[in-house]
């Protein structure tokens, strides 16, 4: 099986949990979900290009894997190999092949990227994936009644340190904060972190958001695109 790579870099992570930490993101193209506030270019591409060298797409999880470790090595001076996109489970069967190969050849730990709209797979990549940054999504009404099924989902991960990241928009900010935070009450979820789309959120929400989700017993932490303030991929 061999599918399109968007871009692999080396940086740091801008968002989330693990913000600051130094990963290496393996980009891969497509994705099924239109939202509003995407500005991540996902379209296929002849080639990527690490380091002034070019590689030519489509590849297999094998030779990415062999590109990977033999451009920025085995995690020496990096945390983690990020798997994003896009969103990387539409292409699960790569995606498992090539985690394995490096969880087997490095000691970086593994990270993914995705959505909480696929969720199908999240039990099997439980044993394999260190690390996952759920989004929880919220730029239309049928894509938030999807919370319930992720969150029961989540609930019998046993070994990955997930987390839930919520895009959060200004419009209609406040329906979105009482739907989640009643939801993740429900399922006993203790831990969310707030997103602001486009960094804009305002002290009047900043105060509803933390009084309703504290009122539920969950921790909720503001965290903006960080790498975008330090101008960085």
């Amino acid at each position: 099986m061999k599918i399109n790579i968007s871009e692999v870099f080396y940086s740091t992570q801008g968002e989330g949990k693990y913000i600051g930490a130094a990963q290496v993101f393996i980009r891969l193209s497509k994705c099924p979900f239109d939202c509003p506030y995407c500005d991540t270019d996902t379209q296929d591409k002849e080639y990527f290009e690490i380091n002034n060298h070019k590689y030519i797409n489509p590849v297999s999880a094998e030779e990415l894997a062999e590109i990977v470790l033999k451009e920025f090595g085995a995690g020496d001076n990096f945390h983690s190999y990020s798997i994003t996109g896009g969103e990387p489970l539409i292409h699960y069967e790569f995606v498992k092949e090539l985690a394995g190969i490096l969880k087997n050849k490095s000691k970086a730990k593994l990270f993914l990227e995705t959505s909480g709209l696929i969720t199908k797979y999240f039990k099997e990549l439980d044993d394999i994936f260190d690390i996952m940054s759920i989004d929880i999504k919220t730029h239309s009404e049928k894509v938030l009644k999807n919370l319930p099924v992720l969150l029961e989902t989540v609930n019998s991960l046993k070994h990955t340190d997930y987390y839930l990241k919520l895009l959060l928009p200004e419009d209609n900010a406040k329906e979105i904060i009482d739907y989640t935070a009643l939801e993740l009450h429900k399922y006993n979820i203790k831990n969310i972190i707030i997103q602001p789309v486009d960094s804009i959120i305002t002290k009047d929400t900043i105060d509803y958001l933390y009084n309703m989700y504290y009122s539920k017993n969950i921790e909720a932490r503001i965290i903006p695109q960080t790498h975008k303030i330090l101008a960085i991929p």
